[in-house]
């Protein structure tokens, strides 16, 4: 039933564009507190520690260091070629100022004890990967401002864990030179046994994989399970650097060049979906509903409070001297949402903190909780609206990125960019490329199957791919790959020699352009045939139906383009709106003739 909901809410979520944390605590907080309250003897009202006493936290903190690992496997060191300075400085001296600055609110605002208050700031230094990534990929942020965010929200992680579990220890210790030296052990012990171990285990991974040691089927189990037990075996010599361990192994597999891994990343992006969707619902269905109605004000003005102020000041201490202008440091500055980590260690920490402070611990879960609601609410809402009005993000890229650079491809590229599209042409023939230059049409000379190239092509303002190429494996190979930066509802190609119509599944490696008889061969003889791009507008006099008898097999439909300026890619299963107004975008026959005659 909750990975049920969960996965419900998360699809319900992309419907209505709401982040799906927000739906995924209101589900939790429905089926557990609100029930429990209106009908406590249910079989639905949900009881998470009744349903797994024992066990609960183990699976809380073991699912968390598996998203960190899948975190760590998206991030690339050749993004930090413009932003290494400013990630150091933001999960450094950022969460240094974002623990003093969230532990003086917590004192002044919520009147929390001075240990509680340190213990809660320190947990308030986290973002994470589940928050932040969604945030990242619906801004399309230009520049280094997306990078930037998405390594210090996966970073953040396992050091702001361990700051609170020292700082934990810290105020359970009570006396100055016990607690440096509980700290001081702390830190050394998690980077020898977290990072040391999230070295060795990355490296095995890599080697069981690039010696062929391990069956294609058994890897993604075997990846599973090394990552269990690096997190087991770290977080049993020190409190916390399971997280570490798991980030390390996953950066290091990430950045290695001797074994692929995309089937691996691919297995855990759905693995992270499954247990975000089960984590969030059984986190939120542990509070109380008294505990959540006794929040007040103060928890809104605290959470204000780090919006406004907290996170702004601790990123202008961050970008001192960086080579970020102001417009991207604003954008820095509103981006901080707290995610699962926080909502995992809050309930744990503040538990054990019971018998020191009877009754004060026991807010500092529905307090993480509202920070959560709240800072995911904000930043999820206005986040996007601050982009745009910078100038730094297109959150509906209506560019197009073309694979393949032959004349007619060049023509289209033309053709779109004097419309006012934003097109860029990608192809391995510099003569292609050179040609596409001298046509006026942005170029790159590489191959979109490489990694560096996807670095290298400033992709602001695109939000499509189209593979237009002779090979139909080129095709399919780019059409996966791209995938996994556009929405697969966004990826295009061409149909392959054979009559795909007639498979179970033709649009699995992307979707198909035009339809199936839009094939290289037949968009090569049309535009051979004094052919070129033809542009139509439909009117109430002339719709898609004339156009259609008139062209009939001499046209290829292949783009429409709106009055507003929206591009709609034709493809077989998205039918072309004839309406007044629109522009039909076709490939057709005897184009050059028609213009000579006019």
């Amino acid at each position: 039933m909750i990975l049920g909901l969960g996965v419900f809410a998360q699809v319900i979520a992309v419907k209505v564009k709401t982040p799906a944390i927000l739906l995924l605590l209101l589900i939790g907080i429905l089926v557990g507190p609100v029930l429990r309250a209106l009908m406590p003897e249910a079989v639905l009202a949900l009881r998470p520690d009744e349903l797994l006493p024992d066990l609960l936290t183990p699976i809380v903190g073991l699912s968390v260091g598996m998203i960190l690992y899948e975190g760590g496997l998206t991030l690339r060191f050749r993004e930090l070629r413009t932003g290494a300075k400013v990630i150091t400085m933001l999960v450094s001296v950022g969460a240094a100022v974002t623990w003093v600055l969230a532990s003086l609110a917590a004192v002044f605002i919520l009147k929390l004890p001075w240990g509680l208050a340190l213990v809660f700031g320190a947990i308030l230094t986290v973002s994470g990967p589940t928050v932040v990534t969604p945030l990242v990929r619906h801004m399309r942020p230009k520049g280094a401002t997306g990078s930037i965010l998405r390594w210090e929200g996966i970073v953040i992680d396992p050091i702001g864990a361990l700051l609170a579990v020292l700082v934990f220890e810290a105020v359970v210790a009570g006396g100055a030179q016990s607690a440096a030296s509980d700290v001081f052990y702390g830190v050394i012990n998690t980077i020898i046994w977290g990072g040391g171990l999230g070295l060795l285990a990355g490296w095995l991974m890599a080697l069981f994989i690039k010696n062929y040691l391990v069956p294609d089927y058994l890897q993604n189990a075997v990846s599973f399970g090394m990552v269990i037990v690096t997190f087991a075996v770290c977080d049993s010599i020190q409190k916390e650097a399971g997280l570490l361990a798991t980030t390390v192994m996953g950066v290091y597999l990430a950045n290695q060049k001797s074994a692929d891994i995309e089937h691996i990343l691919e297995f855990k992006e759905n693995l992270r979906v499954l247990l975000i969707s089960s984590l969030f619902v059984v986190l939120a269905a542990r509070l109380e509903l008294g505990d959540l109605r006794d929040l007040g004000l103060s928890a809104v003005f605290f959470v204000l409070m780090l919006i406004l102020v907290i996170r702004p000041i601790a990123v202008f201490f961050s970008t001192i001297r960086s080579r970020l202008n102001w417009r991207e440091k604003v954008l820095l500055s509103s981006v901080a949402p707290r995610g699962i980590v926080a909502a995992a260690i809050a309930p744990v920490l503040a538990y054990e903190l019971s018998d020191r402070y009877p009754g004060e611990a026991d807010r500092l879960a529905p307090l993480m909780f509202a920070v959560i609601i709240g800072t995911v609410m904000v930043y999820g809402l206005f986040s996007p609206i601050v982009a745009r009005l910078l100038k730094l993000a297109d959150t509906n890229p209506q560019g197009i990125l073309i694979l393949g650079g032959q004349p007619w491809a060049r023509a289209i590229g033309k053709k779109l960019k004097s419309l006012g599209v934003h097109v860029m042409i990608v192809d391995t023939n510099y003569s292609n490329t050179a040609a596409a230059w001298m046509d006026g049409v942005p170029a790159y000379h590489g191959s979109v199957l490489n990694d560096q190239a996807l670095d290298d092509i400033e992709l602001a303002g695109i939000g499509r791919f189209i593979a237009l190429t002779p090979n139909d494996q080129v095709n399919t190979l780019a059409a996966q790959k791209m995938i996994r930066h556009f929405e697969r509802a966004s990826v295009y190609r061409l149909p392959g020699r054979q009559a795909e119509e007639h498979e179970e599944h033709p649009e699995a490696e992307g979707r198909l352009l035009s339809g199936p008889n839009a094939s290289y061969r037949a968009l090569t003889a049309l535009f051979g045939k004094s052919g070129g791009v033809l542009v139509t507008d439909l009117t109430p006099e002339y719709t898609i139906e004339d156009f259609r008898e008139e062209r009939g097999e001499n046209a290829i439909p292949l783009f429409v383009l709106s009055d507003a300026g929206k591009l709609t890619v034709v493809s077989p299963k998205q039918a072309i709106p004839p309406q007044p107004g629109q522009r039909l975008i076709s490939i057709a026959s005897n184009v050059a003739q028609e213009e000579d005659e006019v």
